[in-house]
């Protein structure tokens, strides 16, 4: 490691000095970046970190690790080296980690957890955690299972090569400061914004639309920050439904990474495996609010009291009920809708409660 460090140094030294008096400090553009630096250099965060993470969700994450979509190789490839180059990640590394905090969500072997390592940690230390976690024999054995062609093993034994490519291309074209700088932010990106910012920050603040064994939440409606990170902070629609290529639950969210996979399906290069939709979560909601009314006595009968009010069988209602929220155009009494907003939020309490009727 001191020698591959050794070289590193020595060698974007020359390349320095080579670009400082043939190219000059600027290199080809960066009189563009040293006209407006803060205004540029903002835009070039937001832009390469979407791109970076949006290659992360749908490669590494959404197709690799949970299968929920099957991406083309001439998209994934691409995605796979641009990751590699630059923040040096292979597949086989992300994969296995990603595998086994799931498996340990939120519990003392999570490699980045805030709630065992608290929030500031998890935030701006977690890249460490990341690493010491890919030496991990578990984790090893897992990455033993993972199958790669020549490319992708080639990426993950010469991991900082893809980063040092990435920094020579930044300094010719910007010069070696301001290529130097941006190289840096490159760098920075998946410690920042999905280590850091969905690991640390989606795992302890938001709100929950499923009841899971950990402390996964949503972040989405943070919706600048959730764009750049591509749909990724509705976590735990996310660590409910690990399949699913999507990550919007309810109406009110959003998930560019989604429409992204839309789009490289219609082109055919996307083939869709696995989708957890707004729908979907009604007709689930819809489920376990009728099976709460069957096993709640209380509810039970004011169910049949309304019923009999209405003129209408126990079951005859139950089933208007269950069309009611799942979205379709029927009409209900506002005693009946009433009820009905009384089991939802017994169900959700029990939810957070973790309570059962067995």
């Amino acid at each position: 490691m001191i020698k591959l460090l050794s070289f590193f140094a020595l060698s974007f030294a020359g390349i320095f000095y080579f670009m400082k008096y043939t190219l000059g400090m600027q290199g080809l553009f960066g009189d563009f970046i040293a006209a407006h630096p803060v205004i540029i250099l903002s835009i070039y965060i937001c832009a390469i970190a979407h791109i970076t993470i949006t290659a992360m969700s749908l490669s590494f994450h959404r197709y690799h690790t949970h299968k929920g979509v099957i991406l083309s190789k001439w998209i994934d490839i691409p995605m796979q080296v641009w990751l590699w180059m630059v923040t040096s990640m292979s597949k086989v590394d992300w994969v296995s980690v990603h595998i086994y905090h799931h498996a340990h969500s939120d519990q003392e072997k999570d490699p980045h957890s805030p709630l065992q390592k608290g929030l500031i940690h998890a935030l701006f230390l977690g890249v460490f955690d990341y690493t010491k976690a890919k030496s991990w024999p578990e984790v090893a054995r897992i990455r033993k299972t993972i199958p790669t062609n020549k490319l992708e093993a080639f990426m993950h034994n010469n991991s900082f090569v893809g980063p040092y490519i990435m920094t020579v291309f930044m300094m010719v074209v910007f010069g070696p400061l301001w290529g130097g700088i941006l190289a840096v932010l490159n760098f920075l990106v998946s410690p920042m914004f999905a280590i850091g910012g969905v690991n640390a920050l989606a795992h302890w603040w938001g709100y929950r639309n499923h009841a899971t064994s950990d402390n996964s939440r949503n972040l989405g409606f943070i919706l600048p920050l959730n764009f750049i990170i591509c749909g990724e902070l509705d976590h735990n629609n996310h660590h409910a439904h690990m399949r699913s290529c999507s990550f919007r639950h309810r109406w009110f969210e959003f998930d560019i990474g989604f429409v992204y996979i839309k789009a490289l399906k219609g082109i055919k290069l996307a083939e869709l495996k696995n989708v957890y939709s707004p729908a979907t979560l009604k007709q689930e909601w819809s489920n376990k609010m009728s099976e709460l009314i069957e096993i709640d006595l209380r509810f039970k009968k004011r169910c049949e009291e309304l019923a009999h009010e209405m003129d209408l069988t126990y079951q005859d209602l139950k089933v208007r009920m269950e069309a009611y929220y799942r979205g379709e155009k029927v009409k209900l009494e506002k005693s009946v809708q009433d009820f009905m907003w009384e089991v939802e939020r017994t169900l959700k309490a029990n939810q957070r409660l973790k309570l059962s009727y067995i």
